[in-house]
């Protein structure tokens, strides 16, 4: 009786986080950080698809199964910033409620606190902050990981490995970097179990095959292997670095190392863990947190050597490094070690969702995003089309005919055929842009006097601390010659909303 009792009172406990945990981050969702060109390129397929206009990223390629699955998601809630992000905050949740449930089924995580204690780090670890909170498909990687994780729970082994054969079919239609952390994962489990994963090990590599096939065979035919090979080519950025690190000296981080300020803090704490539990005879729990640190070495040395490490993947670390790290604590008897992993749990906790508070903190009148959206409905009209900063392009969807974007990795504009650069009526963009983009684009174009000027109080206000960097773009608004502006008609409050 008392042992259903205290599994009710943990489900309890656990739905009770889980419901804070996506309620906060959805009502807050327009909120932090500002809006990042990512976003754009993963939600505009959806949107072109859900307007007529074909599904893919214009002028780019994305193939990736989460855009996809925004289609339905787009046609229940729409368009906006938050609908966007809310996709990937709940496809977040679902993953931490799964992972709860695999290492309970896998006996990793024998007792309830540690089990809580897991879903709080992880919700608040550097990198897991920037995975859920912007509108990008780390969300949705997250739960593909936990999925994985779960399966491996599966007692009969006939059903698992018919589970395994299912999801990892389906790997390469989510990313491609999914496949360098399952081939990690498979080496990593070869090193430690010997052969007595093997099965496992080759259904899961057998099905990610057989499914990279079926992708290519889809692209191919599609007539869009040309430019999924382009994508592929601009993210792979290690032979630059490696020159210019080689040759000049120069450290060339940016998009290419992750900047996970909580990162270092998890790692010491397994590695005392390690070194706590290696004395004794080998348990589970050891074997978890030598699989949390292998594969976190492996997956890093594969991702720098192909191609990138960024950020925005370092969830494929943090979650069995942190699995891992509270496996040890659950069943370690030192108390000096148990303190000291507790410790550095907390600093992990303190430099993710502490510097993110405070990065939000210090700059709160710039993350208003109505500020964005106002200045979005006093700018465009319902027929124009607009070339806009990625920050104000997800606002001007929901008014504007269409909308492009500019992209960091190619310059738009010269891949814009002379119909659609002339068919562009409206401009919102930075002002050291101004004079390349209507160079580029050609006719005559006159600032309208609109402007969305930030405040600029950001304490982190450098592009050197990863997303709590970030700031809101200072954007001025730009009509072709000829077309009324809406600033020449008389606004309601008789004043320009953005008017101080």
């Amino acid at each position: 009786m008392n042992k259903t009792a205290n599994k009710v009172s943990e489900l309890w406990w656990v739905s009770l986080f889980l419901l804070a945990f996506l309620l906060f981050n959805v009502l807050s969702a327009t909120s932090y950080p500002f809006p990042d060109v990512d976003e754009c390129m993963i939600a505009e397929p959806a949107i072109n698809f859900i307007h007529g206009k074909g599904f893919g990223v214009r002028f780019s390629e994305i193939l990736a199964m989460y855009s996809f699955l925004l289609v339905p998601w787009i046609e229940l809630f729409g368009t906006s910033l938050r609908s966007i992000r809310s996709a990937n905050i709940t496809c977040a949740t679902t993953a931490l409620l799964l992972l709860w449930v695999a290492v309970r089924r896998l006996g990793l995580i024998p007792q309830a606190i540690w089990q809580l204690l897991l879903l709080c780090v992880l919700a608040a670890e550097f990198g897991m902050i920037f995975a859920y909170r912007t509108g990008r498909y780390d969300g949705f990687g997250c739960l593909l990981m936990s999925i994985v994780i779960l399966t491996m729970s599966i007692r009969v082994r006939p059903r698992r490995l018919l589970a395994l054969f299912i999801v990892c079919l389906f790997l390469p239609w989510a990313g491609p970097q999914y496949l360098v952390a399952l081939f990690a994962a498979g080496i990593v489990l070869c090193l430690l179990s010997r052969s007595h994963y093997w099965m496992e090990i080759a259904t899961s590599f057998m099905a990610s095959a057989l499914g990279a096939i079926g992708f290519l065979l889809m692209v191919y035919i599609s007539g869009r292997l040309k430019s999924y090979r382009n994508f592929l080519s601009i993210q792979q950025r290690s032979t630059s670095f490696f020159s210019e690190l080689i040759k000049h000296g120069k450290l060339l981080h940016h998009n290419f190392l992750p900047k996970d300020f909580s990162l270092p803090f998890l790692i010491l704490g397994a590695l005392i863990m390690f070194a706590s539990l290696r004395r004794k005879r080998p348990t589970l729990q050891c074997s978890s947190v030598c699989y949390g640190i292998l594969y976190c070495a492996v997956l890093s040395g594969l991702l720098i050597s192909i191609a990138k490490f960024p950020t925005y993947y370092i969830y494929l670390i943090v979650i069995p490094i942190v699995v891992g790290l509270f496996s040890g604590l659950s069943v370690c008897e030192s108390g000096r070690a148990k303190f000291a992993t507790a410790i550095l749990c907390v600093m992990s906790m303190l430099a993710g969702a502490g510097l993110n508070a405070v990065a939000y903190a210090s700059d709160t009148p710039d993350h208003d995003y109505s500020l964005i959206e106002g200045f979005v409905a006093e700018s465009v009209r319902g027929d124009d089309i607009a070339y806009v900063d990625s920050q104000a392009y997800l606002a001007t969807r929901q008014r504007a005919e269409d909308a492009y974007f500019p992209n960091p990795d190619l310059d738009v504009i010269p891949k814009m055929s002379q119909q659609q650069r002339d068919s562009i009526t409206l401009l919102l963009i930075q002002p050291g842009w101004i004079r390349d983009t209507t160079r580029e684009l050609g006719g005559n174009w006159q600032e309208t006097g609109e402007e969305l000027r930030p405040a600029g109080h950001s304490l982190f206000g450098s592009n050197h601390m990863g997303f709590i960097s970030w700031t809101l773009n200072d954007l001025r608004v730009l009509r072709r010659s000829g077309i009324p502006t809406q600033s020449a008609q008389e606004h309601p409050s008789g004043r320009s909303p953005m008017a101080p």
